[in-house]
């Protein structure tokens, strides 16, 4: 269920100050929405002719080698998967299925031919799964790209750094699976692949609701200008909440729990979670934001479940570089 951020959030982005460091990797893919036949919420809003980016940050010390085939996989940061469509944005099954793991596999002439998977496997294109159910199961993220077996110098992540389109493209696939079945066909544009300071930290203090600690995440750059988004995930179905934030951070109890996101600049953003207990926050910051902003931001959902009637997300601070 996609939920526009509003003005009087964006509003926030405005005002001031700190930084991070961190050492990562982001990847980026884009590509067009062929046609859609999803009907569960969120995805079932998305129009064949929408964009869609995919975006995850890796850690280049985080790599499993394939034992016999020249392939390896980079760990997904599940918090950071986005898969964001113009009308919906989605991340990977919470929880991830146990003994399972998110991978960006690199092939390094495998046998004459490099390119990139996201999988749950070091050697098959098996997708990873999405925080939505079709007939079959999860849907599935399926996407692969292969080019020329000279593209690629070796199976380092930094090695692979840089942008990528048809050039030297040999295969590419890009499907939301439904089981057997294609039950979405995304046209691959592009893809970088760029070192990055990760802008966002989570700053924990979630309070417990009917499924567990709701989880709230961030990708994006930040840079002033650059489309982002936060994601709500694992929060109370159909739920009213609201969307709290600050650029200076003072906590103070609340329902058993800790708000961050206090003092309020402007009155909360209220919307309501998608039956799956989803939510999306897509915003483009403000080519004026300064450097080092710190927006500190959390959710608090009605949820009869919780302590005192409502449960928290983990406080999620941005950074703007």
């Amino acid at each position: 269920m996609r939920l526009a951020l509003s003005l009087s959030l964006a509003a926030l982005l405005f005002v001031a100050p700190a930084a991070q460091a961190g050492d990562s990797v982001r990847v980026t893919v884009h590509g067009d929405v062929v046609f859609n036949q999803i009907n569960p919420e969120p995805l079932s809003a998305v129009q064949g002719g929408e964009t869609a980016t995919m975006t995850f940050l890796l850690d280049t010390d985080f790599f499993e080698n394939h034992p016999t085939l020249p392939t390896r996989g980079y760990a997904i940061n599940q918090e950071s998967f986005v898969l964001q469509f113009d009308s919906a944005g989605i991340g990977l099954q919470v929880p991830f299925p146990g003994g399972q793991a998110p991978y960006f596999v690199i092939r390094d002439n495998d046998p004459a031919v490099d390119g990139f998977l996201v999988t749950n496997n070091l050697a098959n294109p098996f997708g990873v799964p999405l925080n939505s159910t079709g007939s079959f199961g999860q849907f599935i993220d399926n996407f692969y790209v292969t080019y020329g077996g000279s593209t690629l110098p070796s199976l380092d992540l930094l090695d692979a750094l840089g942008s990528y389109d048809f050039t030297g493209l040999t295969v590419f696939n890009w499907n939301i699976d439904d089981g057997p079945f294609q039950a979405m066909v995304i046209d691959f544009a592009s893809m970088t692949i760029e070192l990055e300071n990760d802008p966002w930290t989570d700053l924990e203090c979630a309070l417990a609701g009917v499924t567990g600690d709701p989880a709230l995440a961030g990708a994006g750059t930040l840079v002033p200008g650059s489309l982002n988004f936060m994601t709500l995930s694992n929060a109370a179905p159909n739920a009213p909440l609201g969307v709290f934030a600050t650029v200076a951070s003072t906590p103070v109890p609340f329902k058993g729990g800790t708000l961050k996101a206090f003092p309020f600049l402007l009155p909360p953003l209220v919307i309501t979670t998608s039956p799956l207990g989803l939510a999306s926050l897509p915003f483009v910051l403000p080519p004026s934001a300064p450097s080092g902003l710190e927006l500190v931001v959390q959710c608090i959902i009605q949820d009869p479940a919780a302590v005192n009637g409502f449960a928290m997300s983990n406080a999620l601070q941005g950074t703007v570089p």
